[in-house]
């Protein structure tokens, strides 16, 4: 940077544009040469050294094109940079496979549980149900929302089965709506099957789970069916308003605790972070470890480290990381 000292003094008074524009070359390229000399490399053969001394020599040399000397050396500089990240990467390249992994499993199973406790609870179906959707279902959803991309349509289909499950064992208070169930029951049941056999639920509770299932079923089937049109309506309407109302209300419940987490200061600071910022981690011993922010998976819930010229990696959960920042 010092070697730099005179032709970016020509560039400040040769291009008013200096002052104020960041991306500036010659300010551009003290930027780069600051970012790359926090990597502290030892090594006079190492890559990102020697294109350091490259390009300042490049600057150096013809005192008549600075500007264009500049631009090529910041073109040269970022090339370097990205040919250090590819190699980083190729370093980590098993542990970023295992975090996606863990991510693409975490999500999964975050969503499938968000999708079925919107639908069970107080919502007139029969304890069973409610207690199947949680305990089972949950797994069915997050098989199907894991295999998603390789099987389009699983998601959509897992939950649709779980809506025509609750929608089974509501009441039916009309000729029709009770020849609508008895001609959907045969697919309903197929599906549940086909789904149960893939997270291998083969014991004893599944059997009593249909059993209780079916009673279920016949009890809606044969009770009485002696009210007037005008009830049936009614009943109708209010289960439906019900149901509307639960789920308004847990959708309002999970916004509200989703806006608190957005407001901790020690989430927003995660989630600013970039690929490349260094970080201080004081030790149990008080001591201050510098890393870099070497990857960032998808979603932000894992960021893998990396010491002074990757001697070391390590990795942190989203959450442990603001629990550090806190």
């Amino acid at each position: 940077i010092q070697f730099l000292q005179i032709p970016v003094l020509k560039a400040a008074l040769s291009d008013k544009n200096f002052f104020f524009e960041e991306a500036h070359p010659a300010r551009r390229m003290i930027d780069l040469l600051s970012r790359m000399g926090w990597e502290q490399r030892k090594s006079a053969d190492d890559p990102l050294f020697q294109a350091m001394r490259r390009n300042v020599d490049l600057v150096g040399r013809d005192a008549g094109r600075e500007q264009e000397a500049f631009a090529e050396a910041v073109a040269d500089l970022e090339a370097s940079i990205a040919a250090d990240e590819t190699v980083a990467e190729t370093d980590i390249a098993g542990p970023i496979a295992k975090a996606l992994k863990q991510e693409k499993a975490a999500e999964a199973t975050r969503s499938a549980k968000t999708a079925v406790a919107m639908r069970i609870g107080g919502n007139g179906a029969v304890e069973i149900v409610d207690s199947f959707l949680e305990k089972k279902w949950t797994t069915v959803l997050t098989v199907a929302y894991t295999v998603e991309d390789e099987k389009p349509g699983a998601v959509a289909n897992a939950t649709r089965t779980m809506d025509d499950l609750l929608w089974s064992v509501k009441p039916k208070v009309t000729a029709e709506q009770r020849k609508e169930l008895i001609g959907k029951l045969p697919g309903l049941l197929t599906t549940l099957n086909k789904w149960l056999d893939v997270i291998k639920w083969q014991d004893a509770d599944r059997l009593q789970f249909f059993a209780g299932l079916a009673e279920c079923h016949a009890s809606i089937v044969r009770a009485p069916l002696d009210l007037s049109p005008a009830r049936q309506l009614e009943i109708a309407v209010e289960a439906a308003q019900q149901d509307a109302i639960r789920r308004i209300e847990k959708e309002q419940a999970a916004a509200a605790q989703e806006q608190e987490a957005g407001a901790d200061e020690a989430v927003i600071t995660v989630d600013g972070l970039e690929r490349g910022m260094w970080l201080e981690f004081v030790q149990p011993d008080a001591s201050v470890r510098k890393v870099k922010l070497a990857w960032v998976s998808p979603l932000r819930s894992l960021f893998i480290f990396s010491t002074g010229a990757r001697q070391e990696a390590f990795s942190l959960q989203g959450e442990a990381l603001a629990q550090a920042s806190r």
